[in-house]
């Protein structure tokens, strides 16, 4: 369950969320959000754009210069902010987060529509402290009464990020949450999951190359003979999207066959229950203009869903009653260099 933490409606959260609706800064000192910011300690060099949602932009390994997250393919310039706004019109890279949704709900969702993967990844965010191992960021969300914290620290080898979602209606506000991870790949770089994934729930194949939407695929070998595992060359033109059932681990990866590194996600599975898998060789967005993603994706998430309304039929949305928080937390470890792929899936798999 998301731990939930109940706050009398506090002058200086009315305060924060004034400061994030207005810019208004007479009231309290109020940090001006520069257009990056870098983080760097012995191991890790990591640079965040609060202007454009507040996303992680890169993650390198200091030892090895290894880029492990997605750089983007659009131009750098923020995209307007709105319930028709679309995903693939932005960044799409990096770190973003998902919520109160991933794909957009319409007119006769509960409390409103919702725009394509929510509303965070398309705001600018408000840098309101910062040292040079950390930073805490926060913004508003504008079609829920969602206030979003979050902090990025480095730690060692880990880039640790905290969350903390805040209500601030006079009523329950459902919502549903992924973290968006989109990390560069090459080719026959490996994905790894928990040892207890055996199976995954498809949700999304190009062409329906992996089956129709509900189908259960084995992994890492599908009974199509299909390797999931292994990345493939961007020009295939597949994309899929797949969830697991609920976890008891809560550790996947991703290892770059040719640096001999890899990225290993913590999370925490009694509150992040589901990964969802996003495996994306040049085939997606579907549409003939503009460049092809070649990226995967792996989103601890509240449900094994796609949007807000799926997650609420489900019974699976975090329903944060008035006034309430709640927090979770995600690490990205890179391991060592050098490591044979071996020792990095017994490193997923709790085993070193």
């Amino acid at each position: 369950m998301v731990k939930t933490e109940t706050k009398p409606y506090q002058d200086k959260l009315c305060l924060a969320v004034c400061l994030a609706l207005t810019g208004n800064c007479g009231a309290r000192e109020r940090m001006h959000s520069l257009q990056e910011y870098t983080l760097q300690n012995l191991d890790l060099r990591v640079l965040i754009k609060p202007a454009e949602g507040g996303r992680v932009a890169s993650l390198k390994s200091v030892h090895t210069g290894v880029e492990f997250l997605a750089q983007s393919q659009h131009s750098t310039t923020p995209i307007q902010p709105g319930w028709d706004t679309k995903f693939q019109n932005g960044a799409c890279a990096g770190i973003e987060e998902c919520i109160p949704t991933i794909g957009a709900c319409g007119e006769g969702m509960v409390g409103g529509p919702v725009p394509d993967h929510g509303d965070f990844w398309q705001i600018d965010w408000t840098v309101t402290d910062r040292s040079l191992t950390r930073l805490h960021l926060e913004a508003m969300g504008f079609s829920r009464p969602l206030f979003f914290q979050k902090e990025i620290s480095l730690q060692g080898n880990r880039l640790n990020i905290g969350y903390r979602v805040t209500n601030l209606s006079k009523s329950e506000v459902p919502f549903l949450y992924a973290c968006h991870p989109l990390f560069a790949i090459e080719e026959g770089d490996r994905v790894c999951l928990a040892q207890e994934v055996s199976s995954l729930s498809l949700y999304y194949s190009r062409e329906s190359r992996l089956g129709r939407q509900g189908t259960h695929v084995s992994w890492p070998v599908t009974s199509l003979g299909v390797n999931l595992e292994r990345v493939l060359p961007v020009q295939t033109g597949f994309a899929e999207m797949l969830y697991t059932d609920r976890l008891h681990t809560g550790r996947c990866g991703l290892y770059r066959n040719a640096a001999q590194q890899g990225l290993c996600l913590h999370f925490d599975p009694a509150v992040l229950p589901y990964l969802g898998l996003w495996l994306c060789y040049g085939g997606w967005p579907e549409s003939a203009v503009g460049p092809k993603q070649y990226a995967i994706a792996l989103e601890p998430t509240f449900a094994p869903a796609n949007t807000l309304s799926e997650a609420i039929d489900m019974g699976l949305a975090v329903r944060l009653p008035a006034n309430e928080s709640a927090s979770w937390n995600i690490a990205f470890e890179i391991s060592s260099p050098s490591l044979p792929l071996s020792q990095f899936r017994s490193m997923v798999k709790g085993s070193v």
